[in-house]
């Protein structure tokens, strides 16, 4: 069985929630719009490695009509390619990875952080951010705008951040990472996000196209990282290897962080684990 990353099942995806009537938002238009509509879609994309298959997403989303948000890391980041995505009216952000690199020294942080964000407006517009996960990491890069003294999102000229600035209490929160929509240990980063009032869980992307056909959930993000879905049956078989060994190291952190927890004395009934 396939689990449908895919470019084609990318496409039936965006088909399926426009035969069911969501309107396509990017983040910045979920953040600057006074009112929302009933039905929507964020649609987010992250691009941690492979920028050509984010210029291959990109260009199937605009023939369709569809707009998204394409958050780029440093490394992936580049001049023409960027122009090239807002000429077809996506949305481009920062994928910051800034809190984790200072080691957690938040004024260094800020201080990669507004270069990095000077760097990328010299090419294009950026109203919004995104947090890059290391879960290798003891930090979590959202952390440069929670800290005690951090400044805020205004003082960067920004809306927000696509983590910190959603209602997740409103929004059905669904990510292909670990390779599946399906929540679970695999989403390491993803655990503090609320759902939404979802009612449906989807392990394929076809699982996911019938949940929006369904109507099962009114308002919902979604994200797909363009390295995960492919063209080719070689590059296929190559993300899934990727993943799959990705996803056996984060089996074992997740037993690791389990195994601690059990051993933790607990304090209170209500102490998170």
């Amino acid at each position: 069985m396939t689990d449908g990353f895919t470019m084609d099942a990318y496409g039936d995806l965006l088909d399926a929630l426009a035969d069911a009537g969501y309107a396509f938002l990017t983040v910045r238009d979920y953040l600057a719009r006074d009112g929302l509509p009933e039905r929507f879609v964020v649609l987010r994309h992250d691009v941690d490695r492979k920028p050509g298959n984010a210029d291959r997403m990109a260009a199937l989303e605009a023939d369709r009509g569809v707009r998204a948000t394409y958050y780029y890391r440093t490394s992936t980041f580049d001049a023409e390619r960027v122009r090239r995505l807002e000429g077809l009216g996506h949305e481009v952000g920062y994928h910051y990875e800034d809190y984790v690199r200072a080691g957690g020294d938040l004024e260094d942080a800020h201080r990669l952080f507004a270069n990095n964000l000077r760097v990328f407006r010299r090419d294009c517009t950026v109203e919004t951010v995104c947090m890059h996960g290391n879960p290798l990491s003891p930090h979590d890069n959202r952390e440069m705008w929670t800290a005690d003294g951090a400044p805020g999102f205004a003082a960067y000229g920004l809306l927000g951040e696509a983590y910190l600035s959603v209602d997740f209490e409103d929004v059905a929160y669904f990510s292909d990472t670990g390779r599946t929509w399906r929540d679970g240990p695999l989403k390491i980063k993803d655990h503090t996000m609320g759902d939404g009032g979802r009612r449906a869980a989807a392990d394929t992307t076809g699982d996911l196209a019938a949940v929006f056909r369904g109507g099962d959930v009114d308002r919902a993000c979604v994200l797909a990282h363009p390295e995960r879905w492919a063209d080719s049956l070689p590059e296929l078989v190559a993300a899934r290897s990727k993943d799959g060994a990705v996803n056996l190291v984060k089996r074992g952190m997740h037993l690791l962080d389990y195994g601690a927890a059990g051993a933790r004395p607990t304090s209170t009934p209500n102490d998170d684990q």
